[in-house]
C-alpha cells in the first residue's frame, strides 16, 4: 500500500466516524425534543368542557346580532 492510499483510507475512516457522531448528536436532540414538547403539552390546562356560546360555527346569528337595515337578500 502506498502513503496516498492510506491516506486516503484514513480520511474515509475518519469521515464516517464523524458522520457517526453527527448522527447520534441528531438523534439526540430530536429525542430530547420530543421529550420536551410532551412535558410542555401536558403542563396545557385543558380546554372548558362547559359547551361555549356560539360553539357550532355553522348556526346562524342571533337577532340581536343583525343589523336592523340589512336587506333580508343581503343587498343594500
Amino acid at each position: 500500500m502506498t502513503s496516498i492510499a492510506a491516506s486516503q483510507t484514513l480520511a474515509a475512516n475518519s469521515t464516517s466516524w464523524l458522520f457517526t457522531g453527527v448522527g447520534i448528536v441528531v438523534v439526540a436532540v430530536l429525542l430530547l425534543a420530543l421529550r420536551f414538547g410532551s412535558r410542555r403539552a401536558a403542563r396545557k390546562p385543558m380546554p372548558p368542557q362547559e359547551p361555549q356560546p356560539r360553539a357550532d360555527s355553522w348556526g346562524t346569528p342571533d337577532a340581536s346580532q343583525t343589523p336592523q337595515d340589512a336587506d333580508p337578500d343581503g343587498r343594500k
